[in-house]
């Protein structure tokens, strides 16, 4: 991906911190949004994105960040349902082309797929690395 795409990793979570961290490291423009400001700390001390304290569980926050098509989305919430909302006011509602979110359940890969969100099933990821690490046993 170009240098000059903008990124915005929804939630900071340990997962969210990493991402965002190597997004900047790598030169990106990155923003990362989370309602705790405490949650920031995990993020790399040269991490040199923004920084955004507010709720993703309120739209209008989402619209605040004035997300355009090419812009990349990346939302990894502790919580599936509201990573498919805003995956979907990204997606439908702004006009992202490229969405991602974080799932638990995959039960809810058929909505990812309605809304041409591409997803990772981090349960079905750790699985297949369980299963390669004991050779299949699984």
């Amino acid at each position: 991906m170009k240098k000059n795409k903008r990124f915005f990793v929804i939630g900071c979570s340990r997962l969210g911190a990493s991402i965002a961290s190597w997004l900047s490291l790598s030169g990106h423009d990155v923003t990362i949004m989370d309602q705790d400001s405490d949650s920031f700390r995990k993020l790399h001390e040269g991490y040199s994105g923004y920084i955004v304290t507010k709720d993703a569980q309120n739209t209008q926050n989402i619209l605040d960040l004035k997300l355009q098509s090419d812009d990349v989305v990346i939302v990894v919430t502790d919580h599936d349902n509201l990573n498919l909302m805003v995956s979907e006011i990204c997606t439908k509602l702004l006009g992202v082309k490229k969405v991602f979110a974080r799932l638990y359940d995959q039960s809810k890969e058929s909505l990812c797929q309605t809304y041409q969100i591409e997803f990772i099933n981090t349960s079905s990821l750790a699985i297949f690395e369980f299963e390669k690490r004991l050779g299949g046993v699984l």
